[in-house]
């Protein structure tokens, strides 16, 4: 197909288009899209029939069981989410500048880079440039990926390890990230100082949801010891959840050592001795390569880079 001429395809294409592509790829279903779009079932038809005429390519296949993106489908898709999120920077800075604030920043992170990396950074940014709106989500890596693919964070911190993310980005370097096997502290087993996986197999364990790096990490430990992964465990992405949960009933748990001396200090859990191998790897921060970060993001993505550099001749806590 040859290349078309962007003023040719700018005239053709408008905002509903793009906003239909995301709705199709949401809910596979015309009828639906037509819904949330507050149009009728011919005329969202009619709209794709457009698109793919002005892209000269099919972007969904129709079916008795719905409508399902083709691989040029799925593409255009993430571009419209790119764009659309693009837009929506692009106001909110507006009214941010308008209304006398210098910008607003949507970053992401794992639970392991908050305690000495995040939270610092962040408060320092709060103290100095008042004027910076901070927005931080909390979540798995494979979450966090996803969000910045699509443009909803400026930038993450997480890992890449064993995620097919398909994202051209560049990642610094931030720290690591060690694991302590917990329990709740008015339920932990007894430790004579040297337990190993193998005398905590038979309790009932909460893992992290798949595919989440930390999840592959405690599953590769029992592998390595030639152990079957715990069946039946409880899955949970959040470690505010995954405390609460030991906290009331008989239940292991792993978390990033940061946390588990947090939650171990308010008296919540209880580390236990067993020794975790390193199988993480690096946690980082990612940014990716295909839009420039505001004034507002890269100030507080340098913060975090300082208070990384900051923290780099300090020991990580360890289990025990």
């Amino acid at each position: 197909m040859a290349m078309l001429d962007p003023h040719k395809l700018l005239n053709r294409l408008k905002l509903r288009h793009l906003t239909l592509l995301i709705e199709l790829e949401n809910s596979n279903n015309l009828h639906k899209a037509a819904e949330r779009m507050n149009l009728s079932q011919p005329s969202t038809s009619k709209m794709l029939q457009d698109v793919e005429y002005a892209l000269e390519t099919q972007l969904f296949s129709r079916t008795s069981h719905g409508v399902f993106p083709t691989a040029s489908g799925v593409l255009a898709a993430r571009y419209a989410r790119l764009m659309l999120n693009d837009l929506s920077r692009m106001q909110r800075d507006i009214v941010d500048l308008q209304s006398g604030v210098s910008g607003s920043v949507q970053l992401g992170a794992i639970v392991a880079g908050l305690p000495q990396i995040v939270s610092p950074a962040m408060a320092k940014v709060a103290a100095l440039a008042p004027d910076v709106a901070m927005t931080l989500q909390v979540d798995t890596s494979d979450a966090l990926m996803v969000g910045l693919r699509s443009g909803r964070f400026d930038f993450i911190i997480g890992r890449t390890l064993g995620l097919d993310h398909n994202l051209a980005s560049t990642s610094v370097e931030l720290g690591s990230e060690p694991l302590c096997v917990v329990s709740g502290r008015e339920h932990a087993p007894p430790d004579p100082g040297n337990l190993t996986l193998a005398d905590l197999s038979s309790w009932r364990w909460i893992f992290q949801t798949a595919p989440s790096p930390m999840r592959r990490a405690i599953e590769a430990a029992f592998t390595m010891a030639l152990l079957p992964a715990p069946p039946h465990p409880i899955e949970a992405a959040s470690m505010f959840a995954t405390a609460d949960l030991l906290r009331c009933a008989p239940l292991l748990a792993v978390m990033p050592c940061q946390v588990a001396e947090h939650y171990e200090n308010v008296g919540v859990v209880k580390r236990l001795s067993v020794e975790i191998p390193d199988l993480l790897g690096p946690f980082s921060l990612i940014t990716p390569n295909d839009r420039p970060l505001t004034a507002a993001a890269a100030h507080v993505r340098t913060a975090i880079l300082e208070q990384a550099i900051g923290n780099s001749d300090r020991l990580l806590p360890t289990c025990g």
